[in-house]
């Protein structure tokens, strides 16, 4: 194991968080409805920067059974400090000619920028492709971000890599709609707002439970601030309704969530505090170190 790697089990089913390495957003892309000296308070009382966070991207790989499926691809090519996915499988002895599903749980950047290699052929050649009809639809029509509330920059950015890395997978791609079992031990839920067919998973082993909420929540910050928004939510009022019902179903059933930009390993325990919630890192005694 390495600090890029964290090995777990989920009841019977085995699981691997691997980094595909971090970035730095200005506070003005997670924070963008709040004054910044408010932002800037809040950090400086977590000892963190005040003028940027610095976002982990956190892959799962889930063993279930004879599949080993993979929870997003990284962000290849993004900036210097992304794209470590392969690297860090490699050193975890895994190939990806193992991969048999990849699953994609919406189409930024930063989580479809892995699925090709460096040669342009898909970096999974054994894999099927896993993703939200809905999803698949909104980054394959031509005016996908036309009203979004970001700067043309940022639009062409999340466009390009869309049409850049979803069409060779066509051939390989299963779409589904509304909840779906992947794989027996995950199923598909669909959490919109973040983007219209974004979606989370719930992985289910021996009564031990992970949520998997993708970027339902961003930053620890979200959840203790739940008005606060980001750029990246594209409909921020569903984003809102789907975050509370996930933030509260992990708090009411007391299961682990796994989180996709939270710090490294990404896993931890939600607690319902008034109109909020709070995190803890840690996972509950059903989850233990593989």
């Amino acid at each position: 194991m390495t600090s890029d790697s964290k090995r777990f089990k989920v009841g019977d089913i085995e699981c691997v968080a691997v980094s595909d390495g971090t970035f730095s957003y200005p506070i003005g892309w997670l924070f963008s409805n709040v004054p910044p000296e408010q932002v800037e308070s809040s950090l400086r009382e977590r000892k963190l920067p005040t003028t940027h966070v610095e976002s982990p991207y956190t892959c799962l790989l889930v063993k279930s059974g004879n599949r080993s499926v993979l929870v997003d691809t990284g962000a290849d090519g993004l900036a210097p400090t992304t794209g470590n996915l392969l690297g860090n499988l490699e050193t975890e002895g895994i190939s990806p000619k193992e991969i048999t599903d990849v699953v994609l749980t919406h189409g930024h950047p930063d989580h479809i920028g892995g699925v090709l290699d460096a040669s342009g052929q898909l970096a999974f050649p054994s894999a099927r492709y896993v993703m939200s009809r809905t999803e698949w639809d909104f980054w394959n029509d031509p005016s996908a971000l036309h009203d979004a509330a970001m700067d043309d920059h940022m639009k062409q950015l999340l466009v390009g890599c869309a049409k850049k890395n979803l069409p060779p997978l066509e051939e390989r791609m299963e779409l589904f709609d509304g909840e779906k079992e992947i794989v027996p031990g995950i199923h598909a839920i669909p959490a919109p707002g973040h983007t219209p067919g974004h979606i989370a998973l719930l992985i289910s082993s021996a009564n031990a439970q992970l949520l998997h909420i993708s970027d339902s929540v961003l930053n620890p910050l979200h959840m203790e601030n739940p008005d606060w928004r980001s750029v990246f939510d594209l409909d921020s009022e569903s984003a809102a309704n789907t975050r509370r019902e996930l933030l509260d179903r992990a708090a009411a059933e007391k299961i682990s969530v796994l989180a996709y930009h939270f710090p490294f390993p990404g896993i931890g325990l939600v607690e319902r505090k008034g109109n909020a919630w709070t995190w803890e890192a840690g996972a509950d005694p059903s989850i233990r170190a593989a």
